[in-house]
């Protein structure tokens, strides 16, 4: 019976010596951890303001720049990505393009409030 106890004692070390061993190495070293933590591309707004902005401004641009009509106008685009704003100035010759232009320009970048400062200023006809 006591040799059972013992041997029963040696297997519940042996066990726990394991568990512990398994579980640390499964945690892997803090550099590793660091490393799997990273995104691989930094969100739009992380690192440089600037830089930031002007990715924001350029994605607005090319969804602007798809409509010949508003790629004409040549509206202004500013980007504040700490207000995940954009706000667009300039003229368009009709109220659909101020709200195609406002409407590209959300579309650009989820949950992008956009400030609108365009006006409206229709084309003088040529009769």
């Amino acid at each position: 019976m006591m040799k059972t106890n013992r041997n029963l004692g040696k297997l519940i070390g042996i066990l726990f010596s394991l568990t512990i061993t398994l579980g640390l190495s499964a945690c892997g070293s803090s550099d590793e951890q660091t490393a799997m933590a990273k995104p691989k591309k930094p969100p739009l707004g992380a690192g440089d303001p600037k830089k930031a902005n002007a990715e924001l401004e350029e994605a607005v641009r090319s969804r602007l720049y798809s409509d010949e009509q508003l790629k004409a106008a040549h509206l202004t685009v500013t980007g504040d990505v700490t207000r995940n704003q954009v706000t667009l100035t300039g003229t368009v010759a009709s109220e659909d393009l101020r709200r195609k232009a406002v409407e590209l320009a959300r579309s650009a970048q989820a949950g992008v409030v956009v400030s609108d400062k365009i006006r409206v200023t229709p084309k003088a006809s040529g009769t």
